[in-house]
């Protein structure tokens, strides 16, 4: 794929998110704000493979973020239910680290915490999913949860198997997740 129309692409779509979320939005989440600044800065880097360490950096602080800003949804719940609910999720990471464990020679220790920190980010947006029951929620739980499947497929493609498609899929479905998480900024908390 041609870098430059890949940075082009990214950074215009990142930039046009941004854009629109400002000028949507009510009230300003200064956290969504600083994970959309880190998106473009990762993206931006992630083109470039000197840069590759660096991006992968600022990707995972940006999905730290996003468990900033859902937070207040973990602390209702006990100890036993959310181990109970994180179950599936811790398994099937596993599966998926374990199955592509030996191909990432250079970045098993970054895999892994930013595999972590994905699985905890889909178990809390899925209990605030659970516990509200509305838009706003249910965007962010399925825009979190999109984004690491397409880390898992662009590791993939990085890693294993480089092919078009692979970059092509995996650029929707980080576009589709970034666009539910905006959908979510901008829901009304009520929906």
């Amino acid at each position: 794929m041609n870098i430059n129309l890949e940075f082009a692409v990214k950074i215009i779509a990142l930039f046009s998110l941004s854009f629109l979320y400002l000028e949507t939005t009510t009230k300003v989440n200064h956290w969504y704000v600083i994970i959309l600044l880190f998106s473009i800065i990762s993206d931006s880097l992630f083109i470039f493979e000197t840069f590759y360490y660096p991006a992968l950096y600022f990707l995972i602080v940006n999905r730290f973020l996003y468990l900033v800003i859902i937070r207040k949804s973990i602390f209702p719940y006990a100890p036993k239910k959310i181990f109970l609910y994180s179950i599936p999720i811790l398994l099937a990471f596993l599966i998926l680290y374990l199955m592509i464990y030996e191909y990432m020679k250079d970045i098993r220790i970054s895999a892994f915490i930013m595999g972590v920190i994905s699985v905890f980010l889909i178990l809390f947006t899925f209990l605030n999913f659970l516990k509200k029951n509305n838009k706003r929620a249910k965007y962010f739980f399925l825009g979190t949860s999109l984004m690491p499947f397409a880390d898992v497929l662009m590791a993939i493609s990085y890693y294993i198997d480089s092919h078009t498609t692979y970059i092509i899929i995996y650029h929707y479905m980080y576009y589709i997740a970034r666009y539910l998480i905006y959908k979510s900024m901008v829901t009304d908390k009520k929906e």
